[in-house]
């Protein structure tokens, strides 16, 4: 029997692409794919610039913020960090609803087509063809914000499984109700897996979190809610060659809670929650795990002590005068047994939820502009060739560039390289121009 999945299918848009009164066959200034955040953001800083442009989205607005995110998901960063979403109180922790309100009232200012797909992307004499779903659209310059995460990635262990045992993606989870009755296995305990797991045990499940290495921020630090001190002290500004190992920008997210609290995988399991390692072979009623659970408690710890050793360094060299460090529940040390095996029958296990991250969908992209992944290859932000143009992808040129914070920096440069693009008139055999924040 089949593994039963819970999947939402993807909705087709309910609003019809708003007609243009422009030839396909005109060339544009510019396109910009996707009207999420990072492509809203886009298109402002091209407004702003004197851009003529368009925004082709799939979906509807923010359709990722629609379809993928669960009932109770509140943003983790408080509302002084987000003012692209517009006035807000400085400590409000903004619901997935709210944000899609503000997005749609970002796009009512933009020229946005809903409903249209772009399946491919191919240069074009001086600029640049867009094949989709309402035809051939032609541009100078094409900025590509369709999301590097919004397609889920389930691992091949799910097939595995009986299927009797519901299972479903972090991006169809909405609530508890919506499972079938019985304890939940949760698979990965990044910010979406940890989260979840808060949810369920709220709805008063039982919960087994297969566990991963994620660090962790405390959430206030001698007097002051820790983003602040990280904000100050330039955390989310670093760049891809300043960080001495790489391999960060393939880690999680560190763990941020909303509201001021810290989150760790010990205050989980102080909530109820059974902690596992890593999920390594299921079969049948049988899943395995490894015995990683007490190194990836170590790893949140560790994290957690080198943010509060760097937020310190930087505030001695200030000479700022602050209070103690505040004791944090989420560093109080927990006794565990996690499990190496379990029978799923046995512990009344009926869904598996899968928190095992995203990928994105980049296949309009010709094969000179991915890697052998199958992602954009960039320098910077910007495309090998030139005229594309990157926004919304994670560490695209600091920290922040996945994120609110950092999504108007990053489209306000580029907004700033394709107006400069476009006044040069010309394409160039140059190599792609570096976006740096500012």
């Amino acid at each position: 029997m089949e593994p039963r999945f819970l999947t939402a299918v993807w909705p087709a848009a309910d609003t019809t692409a708003h007609e243009d009164s422009r030839p396909h066959d005109t060339m544009i200034d510019c396109v910009v794919v996707g009207a999420g955040p990072a492509g809203l953001a886009a298109s402002a800083a091209l407004g702003e610039r004197g851009v003529e442009h368009l925004v082709l989205e799939r979906g509807r607005v923010g359709q990722s913020w629609r379809d993928q995110r669960w009932d109770s998901l509140r943003l983790n960063n408080p509302g002084w960090m987000n003012p692209m979403l517009g006035e807000q109180a400085p400590d409000a922790y903004l619901t997935a609803s709210e944000v899609v309100e503000r997005l749609d009232r970002l796009a009512a200012a933009c020229p946005v087509h809903e409903g249209v797909r772009v399946a491919q992307l191919a240069a074009d004499g001086d600029g640049w063809s867009l094949l989709t779903s309402d035809g051939e659209h032609r541009a100078r310059a094409v900025v590509v914000a369709s999301g590097g995460e919004n397609l889920p990635r389930i691992p091949g262990l799910a097939r595995a499984l009986p299927g009797r045992v519901a299972q479903l993606h972090a991006a169809d989870y909405r609530n508890p109700g919506q499972l079938p009755d019985g304890a939940v296995l949760v698979v990965g305990s990044a910010q979406s897996g940890c989260q979840i797991a808060q949810d369920l045990l709220a709805g008063g499940r039982q919960v087994i979190l297969a566990t991963s290495p994620v660090g962790r921020a405390p959430a206030r630090h001698r007097g002051r809610d820790t983003v602040e001190w990280l904000v100050e002290c330039g955390f989310f500004q670093q760049r891809p060659q300043d960080l001495p190992d790489p391999s960060v920008m393939a880690a999680p997210q560190p763990l941020l809670a909303p509201g001021g609290r810290s989150m760790s995988l010990q205050a989980l399991a102080r909530a109820g929650a059974t902690l596992a390692g890593r999920l390594v072979a299921a079969h049948g009623e049988q899943v395995a795990f490894d015995n990683s659970a007490p190194a990836n408690i170590a790893a949140g710890d560790a994290f957690a002590a080198r943010i509060r050793a760097m937020l310190d360094h930087a505030i001695r060299r200030a000479g700022l005068d602050t209070p103690p460090v505040e004791p944090d529940d989420a560093d109080t040390p927990i006794e565990l047994d996690p499990p190496t095996a379990l029978d799923l029958r046995a512990v009344a296990v009926g869904s598996v939820v899968w928190c095992t991250g995203y990928t994105g969908d980049f296949s309009l992209l010709p094969q000179a502009l991915r890697d052998a992944d199958g992602r954009p290859r960039h320098h910077g932000g910007g495309a090998p060739l030139p005229g594309v143009w990157y926004v919304g992808l994670r560490w695209l040129t600091h920290r922040a560039s996945g994120n609110f914070l950092g999504f108007p920096t990053d489209a306000a440069t580029t907004a700033r390289t394709v107006a400069a693009h476009l006044k040069q008139g010309r394409r160039t055999a140059s190599p792609a121009v570096v976006i740096t924040p500012g």
